[in-house]
């Protein structure tokens, strides 16, 4: 027999052929789709861009408007809370490694607590949430609701404590879920209900107050968690004291500080506020504030410092009590004029270019599919020389340094807290973003230049009138 006609010969060489012309078919569908799905990131400076010229004229629309100035008309203030904890366990929000497992027992309940203000005619919320940011899905049910009470959206500063061991479920879509569990629209619908009820009742209590500033550095208790002893820290506990005007009228404080509330680790299952919970606890018990809130500052790039060989739970004690002991300590305050305004913002911003690797992203439309597409807002609370500014970012502590310093340049102090309601992910120095990293790449979603528009937004709104 022919050994160059064996009967299965030409069958094998016609499968063969079958085989890589296929695979050609295959490889060059995958290159005709790549394009669909991926693209070149966009590095365009900043100021060369559209949306710079559109954040450039809301501003400028501003200088048109009413530049009235009212110290004469008494502030009023009310303060209110609600609990947040759900009947059953809910998946905890925070860490990736969780799985959206919901948390085993509760080791201490969450709150919405809120502080009306109002000065004649005008009128604002202060809003902190025991939660891990304040998200979109809950801000579009926020803007439904709270017309109901006779205020708007725009005029609740609202932020988190940024605990990594509350609620999720409140977020839609792959990304969401991912950091939050799987999606909950009920337990979403009550947490705005919760908090637009601690709103009204805030409201239905004002009184005359007095209002007071402070900010104590405290170096040891917060860390650069991005660059180490490379880069700087935002180390100032910022407040603001409310004192009623009444005989044995009650007394609140609102604290910021930058580091994040991650003292406790992704192990720990348990319903927790972290160290923001124990502090404004002890604040109330101890220091007899009627009511304290915390919002989370500029908690990017900023951890809690640890101390070697400590737990979860005594780490947390560290920081809430060193917090507390430096609000014992301080004896001075700046009296802010009662000098009320409130602003929302539209805060025009880049496409999103959520990068895979240094130059690539993926497309405007795929990150839709997986995270959504939401509105983007600042918000500004002025109260005579104080400026705080709200931010839809986990705002980096690196950038504040200079912030503080401008707005002191203007006669004005500055609190700027993170999640207004939206959320953009990490705002980081410029020079970091090349750098490998969670803060740097994976959470960094809006493309380079980012710390200087935010921070010349945020320059722009100290200088408002």
């Amino acid at each position: 027999m022919d050994p160059n006609n064996h009967p299965t010969k030409i069958p094998l060489m016609k499968f063969l052929k079958i085989l890589l012309k296929s695979i050609m078919i295959i490889i060059a569908l995958v290159m005709i789709a790549i394009p669909f799905f991926i693209r070149r990131a966009d590095r365009t400076p900043i100021e060369q861009t559209d949306f710079h010229q559109q954040m450039l004229s809301i501003f400028d629309s501003l200088k048109q408007g009413p530049t009235t100035i009212d110290t004469n008309t008494q502030l009023l203030a009310g303060w209110s809370k609600a609990n947040l904890t759900p009947a059953k366990p809910m998946p905890t929000a925070g860490y990736g490694k969780r799985e959206g497992k919901p948390y085993q027992t509760i080791h201490d309940s969450i709150y919405a607590r809120a502080i009306y203000l109002q000065q004649g005619q005008n009128q604002a919320a202060i809003v902190s949430c025991d939660l891990l940011i304040i998200p979109p899905e809950l801000t579009l049910l926020l803007k439904q609701k709270i017309p109901a009470i006779g205020m708007n959206f725009s005029e609740v500063y609202i932020g988190a404590t940024h605990s990594h061991n509350s609620i999720g479920g409140w977020g839609k879509r792959y990304i969401g879920e991912l950091f939050a569990g799987k999606y909950d629209a009920a337990m979403v619908e009550k947490l705005a209900e919760k908090i637009v009820q601690a709103i009204s009742i805030a409201k239905g209590k004002a009184k005359p107050v007095q209002l007071s500033y402070a900010s104590i550095a405290q170096p040891d208790l917060v860390k650069n968690r991005t660059v180490g002893e490379k880069g700087t820290e935002d180390p100032f506990l910022r407040m603001i004291y409310l004192q009623g005007l009444e005989p044995l009228a009650p007394k609140a404080i609102l604290t910021s500080f930058a580091a994040h509330a991650t003292t406790l680790s992704d192990s720990v299952m348990r319903l927790s506020r972290d160290y923001p919970g124990q502090l404004v606890d002890g604040l109330e018990k101890d220091l007899g504030f009627d009511q304290a809130l915390h919002l989370a500052g500029a908690v990017g790039s900023m951890g809690p410092e640890e101390e070697t060989g400590t737990t979860d739970w005594e780490q947390l004690s560290h920081v809430a009590n060193g917090l507390k002991n430096a609000i014992q300590q301080n004896a001075i305050s700046l009296p802010l004029k009662p000098n009320l305004k409130v602003l929302t913002l539209k805060l025009p911003m880049r496409e999103p270019q959520w990068r895979f690797a240094k130059d690539w992203c993926f497309r405007h439309w795929l990150w839709t599919k997986l995270y959504g597409d939401y509105d983007n807002e600042v918000k500004m609370l002025r109260i005579g020389s104080l400026v705080m500014v709200g931010l839809p970012c986990d705002f980096s502590g690196e950038l504040m340094k200079d912030l503080t310093d401008y707005a002191a340049t203007k006669g004005k102090q500055l609190m700027v807290t993170s999640f207004n309601g939206g959320y953009v992910g990490y705002i980081t120095k410029d020079s970091y973003y090349d750098h490998p990293g969670y803060e740097t790449r994976i959470m960094n979603w809006f493309g380079p230049g980012n710390a200087a528009y935010f921070s010349e937004v945020v320059r722009k709104l100290v200088d408002l009138p």
